[in-house]
């Protein structure tokens, strides 16, 4: 009996074993448009002068992603597969955003060469980006075939294939799940942009609140020209190993992140710049 105790416990991950790898996920006021396009996670911020001591001009308005990034590279993650030689190889930032009905994500990654000849169930061996959900976030097995575990894949056009796809593996109910997600895609200098929504509908267990978590990872796949195939990964050893996933952290969005916020502010004198009064 204490021989096949002590064999349980070095085989069995612990409920609620993860990685220390974790992320933020912002609410979103207004449903994204998936176009392969930036404009919808951008904000607009006008520059504000701190106690007088910064000159900035009324309407010099900055950009930003309004949403916090995930760093994807060889130094921040995970080669599981393959090689990458340096950031121009194979690197990414990856930002998602949240809404009660949606779950949206973009990656800019950078590739020096964009691979996307495969079809269907098997876009995971050209160029992609993984998605990995645990909504319980209860890390109850090492393989993902529980009902509230998936994987999900986001493909770019390229060359050989004009048009971006999605797939559901570990699902099954395939085809409604893959037809619910949308993807778009786009050519950048250095690689490509790849977007997509998925319904928190086709994500059984998957209902984020403010201040909600879910078990979540990352993992890029890169296939070049050579065929040789490399596999980078966010969170743990294992891509695929929910006990290794990271925290994905579901907030509500601050005030000078809604899409449309344009935030002024008067220049202000310092204290010590005020005129002293004599005495």
């Amino acid at each position: 009996m204490l021989e096949g105790f002590l064999f349980t416990l070095l085989v069995a991950p612990p409920v609620g074993a993860h990685s220390e790898e974790a992320a933020v996920s912002y609410r979103t006021y207004a449903p994204l448009t998936i176009d392969g396009k930036l404009e919808d996670w951008i904000r607009r911020l006008e520059g504000r002068d701190w106690n007088g001591r910064l000159a900035v001009a009324k309407g010099e308005v900055g950009e930003r992603i309004r949403a916090v990034p995930i760093h994807l590279n060889a130094l921040t993650s995970r080669v599981e597969a393959g090689t990458v030689s340096g950031p121009d190889d194979l690197s990414a930032v990856v930002y998602t955003l949240w809404d009660p009905e949606r779950f949206y994500v973009v990656a800019m990654v950078t590739d020096d060469q964009v691979v996307s000849q495969h079809e269907g169930a098997d876009i995971w061996q050209d160029d992609c980006l993984e998605l990995w959900f645990d909504c319980r976030h209860d890390a109850v097995t090492r393989t993902l075939f529980l009902d509230d575990e998936y994987q999900r894949g986001l493909s770019p056009a390229g060359a050989d294939r004009n048009r971006p796809l999605a797939w559901a593996w570990r699902n099954p109910r395939t085809a409604p799940v893959t037809a619910a997600m949308t993807v778009a895609s786009a050519a950048i200098p250095g690689g490509y942009l790849v977007e997509a929504s998925v319904p928190w509908s086709v994500l059984q267990g998957c209902q984020p609140t403010s201040g909600g978590m879910i078990g979540f990872n990352l993992s890029l796949v890169d296939k070049d020209g050579d065929q040789v195939w490399t596999h980078l990964t966010w969170s743990g050893q294992l891509h695929s190993d929910p006990s290794q996933f990271g925290h994905l952290h579901f907030l509500d969005a601050p005030i000078d992140l809604f899409e449309s916020d344009v935030v002024e502010s008067q220049p202000q004198q310092a204290p010590w710049d005020l005129p002293q009064q004599q005495e």
